[in-house]
């Protein structure tokens, strides 16, 4: 499986310790996406000229060259680039790679080493980009941590063909539901909303532990009409099962530095981040059908 980097996370990404493993790749193109090195499957370069002097010394075929108005990466040249000298030799603070090859035997490995760090009740997240797209190699590594009895979670946009086959194979799922509204959530993703309604249907009848997290977007989901759209979109879910947890996370623009480092606009450059006051309005609508909500820090 490709993946862009691994970490850690404490009672976020699933209960306890986790250590989160995310893949590359993504079917969606959310304008507002916090880890756009997982959009594509391809490895990709990310480029921070003011991290360290003198990048151009790091890359000895002329790669990155200063403009008027600052460095410049040439990604053609990269793209062309076998052995990477500026990452895997000089280790310069302005390069960083994203993309490396990690089988399921070599996850496991991994995991069984970092065992005693997940502690009663910690375990293994696979997130992204979107981990579903990459169904066989990673429902294979769920399964392993499974039969190690090592707890598993899994972070998914539900939007794929392939969500199917992890319903009832991983401890956890925690699901988008990122709009109500098909033609909303096709102009801000690139993709309607129908599929994720049917994956989550589905995973609320078969799926032991379900979260489902609300990112709330200024201009796309935070209008009164759009919040009483999720709110009865949940009720509907809710009416399924008692357990359904629910987690409202606001839009933070912590990733926009790393969409200047692939060469990309940031799309949602200099929207405010919203408010408490509106999470808790959206909250207090979902609240009132008796669903379990929660407000991330």
């Amino acid at each position: 499986m490709r993946i862009f980097k691994s970490g850690w996370s404490e009672g976020f990404d699933g209960p306890g310790r986790r250590w989160i493993v995310y893949l590359k790749g993504c079917n969606l193109r959310c304008r507002w996406c916090a880890n756009p090195e997982g959009i594509n499957l391809a490895d990709e370069i990310l480029f921070y000229p003011d991290r360290a002097r003198d990048p151009d010394r790091a890359c000895q075929y002329g790669a990155a060259a200063p403009a008027e108005r600052g460095w410049k990466l040439d990604r053609g040249r990269c793209a062309q680039c076998q052995d990477r000298p500026c990452v895997s030799v000089w280790r310069h603070p302005a390069y960083e790679w994203a993309g490396e090859g990690l089988s399921p035997a070599q996850l496991e490995a991994q995991a069984m080493r970092y065992r005693p760090l997940f502690g009663t009740d910690g375990g293994v997240t696979f997130g992204g980009g979107e981990p579903t797209l990459q169904a066989d190699d990673v429902l294979d590594a769920i399964r392993r941590l499974s039969q190690a009895g090592i707890h598993t979670a899994l972070e998914t946009n539900a939007s794929t063909e392939s969500f199917g086959r992890f319903v009832g194979e991983v401890d956890l799922l925690i699901c988008d539901l990122k709009s109500a509204t098909s033609a909303l959530h096709e102009e801000w993703t690139g993709s309607g909303n129908r599929r994720v309604l049917d994956n989550l249907r589905t995973a609320i009848e078969r799926q032991p532990a379900l979260w489902i997290r609300i990112a709330l977007i200024p201009g796309f989901n935070d209008a009164d009409d759009e919040m009483a759209a999720i709110a009865a979109a949940l009720d509907e879910l809710g009416a399924a099962r008692e357990d359904l947890k629910v987690e409202i996370l606001r839009m933070h623009h912590l990733g926009e530095p790393k969409h200047a480092a692939l060469g990309r606009k940031y799309k949602m450059a200099g929207v405010a981040e919203p408010s408490k006051q509106t999470a808790e309005k959206l909250a207090e609508l979902i609240r009132t059908r008796n669903i379990d909500i929660s407000l991330a820090a």
